[in-house]
């Protein structure tokens, strides 16, 4: 009985299981492609005209980071989370590469773009060249 290979790939389930999970997911649009999404797979936005504030809040989310935690994207996507302090009320918000994300209201269901506008763009999920 081939102990050598069932060992490794027990071995390599302990390190996923052990590795934390995802701060941010990776959802397929109809209209974007690959984009990030929160944890429940609503589409992640960037804001080209500053942080979202007032009545931007009407229809925009800030996502929050939790504190305490680094962020993490899923494995072979590109780029870098991290936190801000919100202006408004000094919450932690996750962003990516120093753009805070926001979801968008009318997204009811995952993976929907509703909220793209010449302001408001989804966060393409880059991926890391495969050797």
């Amino acid at each position: 009985m081939p102990t050598k290979p069932l060992l490794a790939v027990t071995a390599a389930l302990a390190c996923l299981a052990a590795a934390p999970a995802p701060t941010v997911l990776v959802g397929a649009t109809e209209t974007s492609g690959h984009v990030l999404t929160d944890a429940d797979g609503h589409t992640l936005y960037t804001y080209d005209l500053g942080p979202c504030t007032g009545s931007c809040l009407d229809l925009r989310r800030p996502v929050h980071a939790a504190g305490g935690t680094t962020p993490t994207l899923p494995p072979g996507i590109a780029g870098t989370l991290g936190t801000l302090a919100r202006p408004d009320d000094r919450t932690l918000q996750l962003t990516y590469e120093g753009s805070p994300l926001y979801t968008y209201m009318g997204d009811t269901q995952p993976a929907e773009t509703n909220g793209i506008t010449p302001d408001w763009h989804v966060v393409p999920a880059h991926y890391l060249p495969t050797r």
